[in-house]
């Protein structure tokens, strides 16, 4: 699987916890044991019994076999229980054997009783304090006059009390690791999971070319769906610079307009990367388009670059690219673009011979009746609702070939209002509605007065169309201040019609969108005005605000920039 040896898909392994065997846990007691008989010949020159010596070697040694031989795993918990209980067998065994003349060995039943602690809590408490008192008051039976001191007494308190101190202790130690290390465990099964369920919905991606990299751009993670998109087997990217697969002029060329010149070669490579990965590098998702050159063909790709949370086990963030193969969807829109500026500009010209003519017809108006000048009239309104539909066209096409540009000069936008209000006045009243202007003074700016016309004709056409009879438009432009002091100009336009539904407001000003508003009203328009508005307060650096309540009406609010602009001509 490609995505198997990812090293951002972590693998957690939980630490296994201390005395985790039933052999491991005799081991120690049985190693001090056999230390403490090693050494008895050096320090007692003779053995009063050393038959019982010996058995208690001997049932040390079959303790260490039962651990380390017997199923344990078959047999309830408790049954282990056992091993340590019979330790301290061994231990009675070897005191009588030394005629409790080394007293000290009864210190060694606190290793059974830790033992006892650890694997069996509270019941392995209780027990290990009994075997303690057990193994220090047994010894007082064979051992002459040491019942008779108060030797005694004070062992049988202080060891049970120091064995049951240290085997609550243990117990509660045992606990909490153990609850630690299945949550632990739990959480490594859940990633585990979670691991194995996203590699695969990534190698099930087969429609999307899914890579992530490090913050270098060395491929990591190549899925299906990328082999499919590039031509190139995961083994063969994997290692490898992402940037092998793009065209870099591309990401030249976008370097060049942010300001700043990528050098031929690998060297500019990390300045390319840079251009590649965008705002993803600052934890913000990225969208944009670019060339992927596959063996086959080459490819326009839409890249969706976000930057990836470090997961355990990584060192550093990397990038999360996902690619979807848009060369289809571009080459229809650019056919589809080159198709609307051809038949604009073809239609353009006759259509400005139909409307030269018409005006030759009505220079010899007397000589037509009056029918014919009805007839006229239809023509030419006609002709003039085609030349502005041509003109929407050609602008449309400009703006989508990077070919719009605006000649900024000083402005007054109040001007510019005052005279679209004036040519809106007679379709305003045809259709009962009141036009209201209540601009309060000049507002300069530097800006295209042409386009600004254009832009305010078409916000008050499309307010004017949604507005039932007996409605109200008002608009209004002032000057005022943005939230960092820079002066700006406002435009307003706010109507009581129909309004838009919310989940449309947002593709309002998408090319041939047509609100379902529109639709039902049977509303004629094309869906280019709201496209060309929005274009048009690009160019200028402005901000276009949609806010609207179906059946209550809508307000359009146009933000221009407008800087420290002299007094404009009256338009």
């Amino acid at each position: 699987m490609n995505t198997g040896d990812a090293p951002w898909i972590p693998r957690l392994q939980v630490a296994h916890l201390p005395l985790n065997s039933v052999l491991q846990r005799q081991v120690a007691f049985a190693a001090i044991f056999g230390i403490s008989v090693a050494v008895l010949p050096v320090v007692i020159a003779h053995l009063d019994e050393p038959v019982l010596v010996v058995a208690a070697v001997l049932v040390e040694v079959a303790v260490l076999m039962a651990a380390a031989f017997l199923p344990w795993g078959r047999w309830a918990p408790a049954a282990q229980d056992l091993l340590p209980v019979t330790s301290v067998g061994a231990l009675l065994l070897l005191q009588r054997g030394t005629s409790g003349e080394l007293l000290y060995f009864s210190i060694l039943v606190l290793l059974p009783v830790t033992t006892l602690a650890w694997t069996s809590g509270r019941r392995g408490v209780l027990l290990g304090t009994a075997l303690a008192t057990i193994s220090v008051l047994v010894p007082a039976v064979w051992i002459e006059d040491f019942a008779s001191t108060g030797v005694t007494v004070y062992r049988g308190i202080l060891v049970p009390l120091v064995a049951f101190v240290l085997a609550v202790f243990v117990s509660d130690a045992a606990q909490g690791l153990r609850a630690r290390a299945a949550a632990q465990s739990a959480l490594a099964d859940q990633l585990r999971t979670s691991r194995d369920l996203m590699a695969g919905l990534v190698e099930a991606a087969t429609e999307q070319a899914i890579v992530g990299t490090d913050v270098t751009g060395t491929v990591e993670v190549f899925n299906k769906g990328a082999e499919h998109l590039s031509g190139r087997a995961a083994q063969d990217m994997i290692g490898r610079p992402l940037l092998e697969l793009g065209v870099s002029a591309e990401l030249d060329a976008v370097a060049l307009e942010q300001g700043h010149r990528i050098p031929p070669g690998p060297e500019g490579d990390p300045q390319r990367w840079s251009v590649l990965v965008g705002s993803a590098a600052h934890g913000l998702a990225f969208q944009h388009d670019w060339t992927l050159v596959g063996r086959e063909r080459t490819r326009v790709v839409r890249l969706t670059v976000t930057r990836r949370t470090p997961l355990p086990g990584d060192e550093e963030q990397g990038y999360l690219f996902v690619a979807t193969d848009v060369t289809a969807e571009r080459e229809s829109e650019r056919a589809k673009d080159e198709f609307l500026g051809y038949v604009s500009h073809e239609l353009r010209t006759p259509i400005s011979s139909v409307l030269g003519y018409l005006e030759l017809l009505r220079l010899d108006d007397d000589d037509l009746s009056a029918e014919q000048r009805g007839y006229l009239e239809v023509i030419e309104r006609n002709a003039q609702r085609l030349l502005h539909l041509v003109e929407d066209l050609l602008l449309r096409a400009q703006v989508d070939a990077g070919g719009f540009v605006v000649r900024q000069e000083p402005t007054d936008l109040a001007d510019v209002l005052a005279a679209a209000v004036r040519s809106a006045v007679p379709f305003a009243i045809s259709q009962d509605l009141a036009l209201v202007d209540s601009t309060p003074g000049p507002v300069a700016l530097s800006a295209d007065p042409v386009r600004l016309g254009q832009m305010v004709d078409n916000l008050l056409s499309n307010a004017l169309k949604f507005t039932p009879a007996g409605g109200r438009v008002e608009v209004r432009a002032v000057r005022s201040q943005a939230p960092d002091g820079a002066p700006q100009a406002v435009l307003t336009v706010q109507d009581d019609g129909v309004g838009i539904p919310a989940d449309e407001v947002h593709r309002l000003t998408d090319r041939f969108f047509r609100a379902t508003t529109a639709t039902r009203r049977r509303v004629p328009g094309v869906g280019l005005g709201l496209s060309i508005t929005q274009a048009i307060v690009d160019a200028h650096d402005g901000e276009l605000a949609i806010s609207s309540v179906e059946g209550a009406g809508t307000t359009f609010t146009v933000t221009l920039p407008a800087g420290t602009a002299p007094a404009a001509e009256p338009v």
